[in-house]
């Protein structure tokens, strides 16, 4: 009988520290956005240049909506200054899927701002 309780606790307590992949979070992911040379003067940019930044400015609240962008935003900086910067705090499996995330941003892909990916842990916070 011993030996039945013994073998039960061991089945029970390996169960309960095994992991359930389907419930573990996605890595967390900082993205930067920088403007490209040309658009930091703003008599560089087009109506067609404005057009691609509001879907890159769609997709950011669609994948928010989506639970993938936990925020974005950017500094409260003229386009010339050199600190001026976008970020993206995002949920992503691995370096792959979030460098793909941030690559396949419209801004990006036109050449409008260039990205940089970096691993994150929001350490205090609400965020997700």
């Amino acid at each position: 009988m011993k030996q039945i309780l013994f073998f039960i606790c061991i089945i029970a307590s390996t169960h309960s520290f095994a992991q359930d992949s389907t419930k573990i979070k996605p890595k967390q992911w900082l993205g930067i956005l920088t403007l490209a040379p040309k658009f930091q003067d703003d008599k560089n940019w087009t109506k067609a240049d404005e057009a691609v930044v509001g879907e890159h400015f769609k997709r950011l609240v669609q994948m928010n909506k989506e639970g993938v962008v936990l925020l974005a935003g950017r500094t409260q900086l003229e386009t010339n200054d050199p600190d001026m910067m976008g970020l993206v705090i995002f949920y992503a499996k691995d370096e792959k899927e979030a460098t793909d995330f941030m690559m396949n941003d419209p801004a990006v892909k036109n050449k409008i701002m260039l990205a940089k990916v970096l691993p994150y842990g929001i350490a205090v916070g609400a965020c997700k």
